[in-house]
């Protein structure tokens, strides 16, 4: 059983980030955990190289057949040759990491010239957390927008900023705009499109993809 489940909705963030990471080769999954997300791109034939900071997770990993690493983003890159990796996916990763640029700007020499990076972020704009606010609350859990691990915030903006400081384009912006209870179908579709009219008030979750900016 995966460390976390794949999400098989169209609409969610899984399959919206698979759909940004187009046929690579060599994927470096970044804060990846187990490799639940990346086994999609094994099936497709890509070479799939995992790091994450949790010890359990990069043991089922390897158990699963995948090449990981034991790595902390924050201070640390995997030992991969530069230029090696033409897939960088950092799925929902940037949030807990004090200085995501500095985090950027150490991968970024592992990456070919021609390379993809896909990027989701939750978005700190939601309007359940605008209300949030204006009732005076502001409380973390366990998981959701306020997880309790979160170190960094993003709006859309910020979050392409983030991107770019670090030498990257945004060539491609996507969100997700779940419905509770609702997985796939009419409902899921509708919430998405509508998501996609006010992104910086409805998403749930940003997404993008990039590509390296010569030199």
């Amino acid at each position: 059983m995966a460390y976390v489940d794949l999400n098989a909705d169209p609409y969610g963030g899984h399959r919206r980030l698979l759909r940004l990471c187009g046929n690579p080769q060599v994927v470096l999954d970044a804060g990846g955990s187990s490799g639940y997300l990346s086994s999609a791109l094994a099936e497709r034939g890509a070479r799939v190289i995992v790091a994450d900071v949790d010890d359990a997770a990069v043991a089922e990993a390897l158990a699963a057949g995948r090449a990981a690493y034991r790595v902390d983003l924050s201070v640390e890159v995997p030992p991969l040759e530069p230029g090696s990796v033409d897939l960088l996916v950092l799925a929902d990763v940037l949030e807990h990491l004090a200085d995501p640029v500095s985090a950027l700007q150490r991968l970024r020499p592992l990456l070919a010239p021609d390379a993809r990076l896909v990027a989701s972020v939750p978005n700190g704009a939601n309007w359940a957390l605008r209300l949030q606010l204006l009732a005076g609350r502001w409380q973390y859990t366990d998981r959701g927008l306020l997880d309790r691990t979160h170190l960094r915030n993003f709006t859309r903006r910020s979050f392409h900023e983030c991107l770019e400081e670090a030498g990257f384009e945004v060539v491609e912006a996507d969100l997700t705009c779940p419905v509770p209870m609702f997985r796939g179908g009419r409902i899921s579709a509708v919430a998405y499109h509508v998501g996609r009219l006010r992104p910086g008030l409805l998403a749930y979750q940003h997404l993008a993809l990039a590509r390296p900016r010569p030199g």
